[in-house]
This record gives structure tokens, C-alpha cells and sequence, in this order.
């Protein structure tokens, strides 16, 4: 058409609160962004429709050409045949071919990808990690996802499976999680679990300064800000989830030596309250010689960094 620019691309983030839609161009840059309720409740069927329509609303009402679509939606799921699999936070989603009902209905090229692997791409293409041949992302939230780029490559093992830092044992005693280990690093240093934390540390009787009982809504965002405001507890919580991130990471950093460690989501809000116990634990724990030249830093790019590596990822099929 007429007056439409070429070379874009519909990036989409599909969470299980909202899902982000973006119109992204050769250079990475987000010309349009969009954003719906997930309203996952609703069930599967009721989500597709809407996301389709979604879709449909952007690219008629867009005045960019789009050239195909990416999407980053929560694994587990097989990117090579474009089904969601099972994703714990969208739970209905068993065998969802999305790859082929979203390419039916547009008749466009499509590529389903990891989330998590959507916003490691992001970063590497225009955010904290730009330009770096080898980088590791964490993304500290409801739960840990990770991305791992090798060689300016998205490393995901043979299965597609490769990276999941979030399921790394850190306590083999520890509590069982959700995927069936133990002492997984998301039970000791994710959102939920700084949350959770606070909550144990209450009922045992633990003074707050500010919270003062289980019943009130805590948050890891409410944490944070009573640490900032002095709260010994929240402090001692950030730092346990702080120390946690650390060992892990050192374990990262000893294996791979990447050039950069880049961590995004809520959690990073916390700042210094959570990256100096995190460089401390690194510092004490890995190898002078592999940590000597890497950089642990924050995310540029929040919660754009998955529209634009779903973009990313659709551009360079």
C-alpha cells in the first residue's frame, strides 16, 4: 500500500497477565506498541481469538507493511514445530500449534520462541548486552527465566531446552519445586520468593517495621520499598536473594566466562539493595581470571526487550 514503510515486524510478548505487541523496524526501534489482558481465566480458546484479533487490529490500522511475526510466549514449548507445550502460568495451553494458527490466519511468517529467550535477544540486539558475542540473561520475576548467547548465537541446546538457570539446584535439601527438583534458584531468589520469604519470617514472629502480619497483600515491589525506607528484615531478605543470585551466578561465570551477565524483570527495581550482595557473592565465589572481565548489569530495555527480540527472532529466520 501506498505511504506504508517495508522492513517491519510484529514482535508479541504473551504473558500470563498481559499480553505486548510492538511494530518493530530493521534497526530494532518499536514504532507501535499495543497491550491486552491476557485474562487467561478465560480460557484458551477465548485468549486465541482475542490475541488474533489483536493481530488483525494492528496490522490493518498500522501504517508499516509488516513482513512476519514473532512471539515469545512461556515454555515449556517446541519452537522448531511452533507448539506451546505446557506452560505452568498459562495452564490450559496443552499442544497449542499457535505457530500454525497464527500463520493460517495472516499467511505471514511466524516463529514461536521461549519468552525468556525473546527478551535475551532483545537485550543483545539494542539493550544492556549490545554487540556482545557471549551474554547470559536472567529475568527475576514470578518465576527465573534465562537466554544464553554463544558466538552471537542463541544457544538452546540439542532439545531446545538449554539455559533453564531458574531450575538449577542451589540447595539439594531444599523445598520441592514446581518442576520436580529440589532447591531450585527461583524458590530462593525470585519475586514470589522474596514475597514468600517475608511471609515465613512473619509468622515465626519476625518484627517488621512494616508489615505486620501474613494477611496483608506482600509484595516483592512493597519489599523493596521498605528496605529503602530502612527495614532490617526486607534488607535481609533482598540480601538472601541477593547471596542466592550470586552463587548462581558465580556456577555461570565459572562454566561459560560470557562477556556480560544481564538481569531484567521486576526484581531489578530493588537496584543496589539487590546488585551489591549479587556482585559480592560473584566476587567471593568465582574464578578471579572468569570474572575479571564480565559485567553483571540491569536490563535496558524492560518489558520491551521481548517484543523486540520476538521481532528480532521473525527477521532472521
Amino acid at each position: 500500500m501506498k505511504g506504508r514503510k517495508s522492513s517491519c515486524y510484529l514482535g508479541i510478548d504473551i504473558g500470563g497477565t498481559n499480553i505486548r505487541l510492538g511494530v518493530v523496524d530493521d534497526k530494532g526501534k518499536i514504532l507501535l506498541k499495543k497491550r491486552l489482558p491476557t485474562l487467561k481465566e478465560q480460557g484458551k480458546k477465548v485468549v486465541i481469538v482475542r490475541f488474533l484479533k489483536a493481530i488483525d487490529s494492528v496490522i490493518k490500522n498500522s501504517k508499516y507493511t509488516i513482513k512476519g511475526i514473532g512471539i515469545g510466549c512461556p515454555g515449556p514449548l517446541d519452537s522448531k514445530k511452533g507448539i506451546v507445550l505446557s506452560p505452568p502460568n498459562l495452564p490450559d495451553w496443552k499442544n497449542v500449534p499457535l505457530r500454525e494458527i497464527v500463520k493460517r490466519r495472516f499467511n505471514l511468517p511466524v516463529y514461536l520462541e521461549n519468552d525468556a529467550n525473546c527478551a535475551g535477544l532483545g537485550e543483545n540486539w539494542q539493550g544492556a548486552g549490545k554487540g556482545a558475542s557471549s551474554m547470559v540473561l536472567l529475568t527475576l520475576g514470578t518465576g527465573i527465566g534465562s537466554a544464553l548467547i554463544l558466538n552471537k548465537k542463541l544457544w538452546k541446546g540439542k532439545d531446545g531446552f538449554a539455559s533453564e538457570f531458574g531450575h538449577v539446584s542451589i540447595n539439594p535439601k531444599g523445598p520441592k519445586c514446581k518442576c520436580g527438583n529440589r532447591g531450585c534458584l527461583e524458590l530462593y531468589a525470585s519475586a514470589t520468593a522474596v514475597a514468600r520469604r517475608m511471609k515465613q519470617t512473619l509468622k515465626k514472629g519476625i518484627k517488621s517495621k512494616v508489615f505486620k502480619s501474613t494477611k496483608e497483600k506482600i509484595t516483592a515491589a512493597k519489599i523493596y520499598q521498605a528496605a529503602k525506607m530502612g527495614d532490617v528484615i526486607s534488607k535481609r531478605i533482598l540480601d538472601e536473594a541477593g547471596f542466592y543470585l550470586g552463587v548462581a551466578i558465580a556456577n555461570i561465570v565459572n562454566a561459560l566466562n560470557p562477556e556480560i551477565v544481564v538481569l531484567s524483570g521486576g526484581m531489578t527495581k530493588a537496584g543496589r539493595l539487590l546488585f551489591d550482595k549479587i556482585k559480592e557473592t560473584v566476587k567471593a565465589r568465582a574464578f578471579k581470571e572468569a570474572i575479571r572481565g564480565v559485567k553483571i548489569v540491569s536490563g535496558k530495555l524492560g518489558e520491551d526487550a521481548g517484543i523486540i527480540g520476538a521481532s528480532w527472532r521473525v527477521k532472521n529466520l
